[in-house]
């Protein structure tokens, strides 16, 4: 749970028991790494608590017994929103406890999510407080823990140089702003701050604020009937410590290990680092300023043209072209490439807009491959992208992939800041998610300013929302307990006379496979405890981890500036049921919503950038709004094949008519807001204000 008594490291990160001081307390740099890749000890790089993306828990006990006493649910009062309430999170120097939802279910802590579309600011300091008003089943008042009673009650001179800083750090500082507004007995209290959300990323972005774009001479093709396309090269800076180069030069090797993989290729799960190590190796509000990796990277840009109207195609009307027209930028989903774009490019480039695109880490030209020439893509494993194995690093690809696109965009003004260029920002699915900060990143300069801000299919809470996905999370469940670290102990328990300390990971589960005839409902049993007691801690150390790389903090500055913006969701047509082959199920992949977080999901983002519901036809100069696809799913907007529902609770993999209007439909809508600054929603294809009739 969050709490400023665990202390920070002289870097200004949160200090965790047992933490390394530096690299130097080990004997190698990938068992110093190893402490950071642990989602349990991630957090300890991060100079603040998370945003309550995920919730913050407050565990109980019953004293002196193993019992599990579950709590009254009328006695948790938060509705009042005052300091009458049994349970209050109060940001510093408010008297008016936050909007909060705290729930008992398995009487073992208490869960409180941050309220609808509440997400904690950074940095801040926030105190909780539970009063002994919160009370059981049998009517007995929760009390204070005896350690967090001695601590409250004793002076400075009374305790050692830990607990003086529970005490001066956490604990004091909650009591006393409680104590100024009501005298209900305490029986918990907590001061946390949270984490910089920005800073790292502001320096990301500014560095590449003299980032290139220079057409290939002789790459324009002229064959496609809508556009003319031609190639570009972007140089950024990449600040991401694993590309093509590290994978073939970094002496320890960079090989695909399925038993051991950290150590078979250790730069593919490093992360960013600051350029300056003296007070520190992790980048702080303090210390923001990232090592470059590379500040020439090359990437390669697709560029859709219009056709010329009254002079041939040639390398000098492309030039021309792209450095005037009206520009889009497109950012891709997960899995795809730059190549996609050209699903969607028709619509602008007949209005005589350039449409621009580059590939994610890991993603078309970014793809790496290892020593054994097996591709490190996230085509070829997601979680290659999503590296839950090392939070860190999954924070790092979120942030180069936002700073390529802001690299872009900075090179769209062609050397002149002051170009006023006309460029609008579209991002579909992973692309959408990223596309949020990438817009969040742009506020405040005119050398950055997008027209609009279009979101299609994102959402917010990255780890939750993965778990909850229809498609994702099932496959990260897989994952999860395929990791070695869980396989092995599965073998340990099952065949310890084979698995024991000294033999590898291979061998272990090797020899686990080998015998898993003899006792595969063991297996699948060990599977689902070590998951069921993991998951917990995995969702609140990877998440926590990530906040400063999830949309969920990066909203404030769009809402603040009020940037233009669209966002599409795959809403479906159930009500409450869904009727196998003739309903559309909400999106598949990126949940609008999660039963077991309200902050997870689409609609929670649309409540976070304070969208307006869009029901009928809009034109207006500043649209900040949001539409529901009813017709079709998560990916209809560059493809036509998600039908129905079928008997697996699936959409039906098909092409149909009403599929490819579904897919026009969705492209218009959003082409509407780009071109024209009005939404076109066409009946039938979106909720409208004829549902409500």
């Amino acid at each position: 749970m969050p709490n400023d008594g665990y202390g920070y490291d002289a870097d200004g990160t949160i200090s965790l028991p047992g933490e390394p001081s530096s690299p130097n307390a080990y004997s190698t740099n990938a068992e110093y790494d190893a402490y950071y890749q642990n989602f349990e000890t991630s957090f300890a790089a991060v100079d603040g608590w998370g945003l309550c993306v995920e919730p913050i828990e407050i565990p109980l006990s019953s004293v002196g017994s193993e019992q599990v006493i579950a709590l009254e649910p009328q006695s948790i009062i938060t509705e009042a929103n005052s300091a009458t309430d049994t349970v209050m999170l109060f940001k510093e120097g408010d008297p008016t406890p936050l909007d909060i939802k705290v729930t008992n279910n398995d009487g073992r802590s208490l869960s409180i999510q941050c309220g609808d579309a509440l997400n904690l600011d950074t940095p801040t300091r926030y105190h909780l407080v539970v009063t002994n008003g919160v009370k059981t089943e049998t009517g007995q008042p929760l009390s204070a823990s005896s350690e967090f009673t001695r601590l409250m009650n004793s002076s400075n001179e009374q305790l050692n140089d830990s607990e003086l800083v529970v005490k001066r750090d956490s604990i004091d500082p909650a009591v006393t702003h409680y104590r100024s507004l009501a005298s209900a007995g305490i029986a918990y209290a907590a001061t946390f701050t949270t984490q910089d959300a920005y800073s790292p990323l502001d320096e990301m972005v500014e560095g590449n604020k003299n980032a290139k774009l220079e057409l290939v001479l002789g790459s324009l093709n002229t064959k496609h009937n809508d556009f003319d396309e031609a190639e570009g090269i972007l140089t950024v800076t990449q600040y991401l410590p694993f590309d093509q180069q590290t994978a073939d030069n970094d002496p320890s090797g960079c090989v695909l290990d399925e038993y051991d993989p950290i150590n078979a290729c250790q730069a593919m799960y490093r992360w960013i680092e600051p350029a300056d190590t003296t007070n520190g190796h992790h980048l702080t509000r303090n210390n923001p300023t990232p090592k470059i990796h590379d500040a020439t990277k090359e990437l390669p840009v697709n560029i859709y043209l219009p056709k010329p109207k009254h002079t041939p195609s040639s390398d000098t009307t492309a030039e021309w072209m792209m450095k005037n027209n009206k520009a889009v930028i497109f950012v891709h989903g997960l899995g795809g490439d730059k190549s996609s774009t050209s699903l969607m490019a028709a619509d602008y480039t007949n209005k005589g807009y350039v449409v621009f695109a580059i590939d994610m880490p890991y993603h078309g030209s970014q793809i790496v491959k290892d020593n054994n020439g097996n591709e490190i893509s996230a085509n070829a494993n997601r979680a290659f992208f999503i590296n839950i194995t090392s939070p860190l690093t999954l924070r790092s690809n979120l942030h180069q992939a936002v700073t390529d696109f802001t690299g872009l965009r900075y090179a769209l003004n062609f050397g002149n800041p002051q170009a006023q260029r006309e460029v609008s920002l579209i991002g579909q699915s992973l692309g959408g998610i990223v596309s949020v900060m990438i817009s969040e990143m742009t506020q405040g300069r005119d050398d950055l300013q997008l027209k609009t801000a279009n979101f299609v299919v994102p959402g917010q809470g990255l780890v939750n929302l993965t778990l909850n996905s229809l498609l994702l999370g099932p496959e990260m469940e897989r994952a999860i307990k395929d990791s070695p670290d869980i396989q092995r102990a599965i073998a340990e328990t099952l065949v310890p006379n084979l698995c024991y300390e000294g033999v590898s990971n291979e061998d272990c589960i090797t020899a686990l496979n080998d015998h898993s005839s003899s006792f595969p409902d063991s297996i699948a049993m060990l599977e689902e405890e070590i998951y069921a007691a993991v998951l917990p801690l995995l969702k609140k150390g990877v998440q926590r981890t990530i906040d400063s790389a999830d949309p969920a903090g990066k909203v404030h500055r769009q809402v603040s500036e009020q940037q233009p913006t669209l966002l599409l969701e795959a809403f479906g047509t159930c009500k409450n049921d869904c009727e196998v082959g003739v309903d559309y199920i909400p999106d598949s992949v990126v949940p609008n919503s999660a039963p077991n977080n309200q902050l997870t999901g689409t609609e929670p983002l649309i409540r976070a950038l304070k969208l307006d519901p869009i029901l009928d036809n809009v034109q207006a100069p500043d649209i900040r709004g949001a539409v529901r696809a009813t017709k079709g799913g998560h990916g209809t907007y560059l493809f036509p094949y998600e039908g129905p529902v079928n008997e697996e609770g699936v959409p039906e993999q098909e092409i149909t008519i009403e599929g490819m209007q579904a897919m026009a439909a969705q492209q218009l809508a959003i082409s509407s807001m780009v071109i024209d600054q009005k939404v076109t929603i066409r009946n039938n294809y979106f909720v409208d204000s004829s549902d409500f009739n």
